[in-house]
């Protein structure tokens, strides 16, 4: 009985330590200290609707990061929803010179629609990372 109970706490913690990798994997640093930066320029700035907008929006989304990174799947409207916070702290980042659409097929019920947690945020951030953000005239 007792080895059962202690296999059963060691595959949890196998479990909570794994989810916490992925977690971190999934965040990327580089995101995260450059959102940091920039709210903090808006602060010296003497911006503080900016800075305070920017630092909604990014608490809003690490949020959204940690709760769907405890979750096998998400409805297709929760992805949406972290894109969009997501792709508003890059424009905010790039200085409102990203322009983006969100476009779904009408015919998906995106509540209904689950699909892989945190799947498609890396691809576009490694889009905006690989092809926009060396393009001329978009580096921060």
């Amino acid at each position: 009985m007792r080895d059962n109970f202690e296999a059963t706490i060691q595959n949890q913690k196998r479990q909570h330590d794994l989810e916490l990798k992925a977690l971190r994997s999934q965040m990327n640093p580089h995101f995260v200290h450059n959102s940091l930066n920039a709210i903090q320029y808006y602060i010296q700035q003497n911006d503080v609707e900016t800075s305070e907008n920017y630092l909604a929006k990014f608490s809003k989304l690490m949020r959204q990061f940690f709760d769907y990174s405890r979750r096998k799947s998400v409805s297709l409207s929760e992805e949406i929803s972290l894109l969009e916070n997501y792709l508003q702290i890059e424009k905010l980042r790039f200085e409102e010179k990203i322009e983006y659409e969100i476009k779904v097929d009408p015919e998906l019920d995106i509540e209904e629609e689950q699909i892989p947690s945190m799947l498609i945020q890396p691809l576009v951030e490694n889009a905006i990372n690989h092809g926009l953000f060396h393009k001329k005239g978009m580096e921060k």
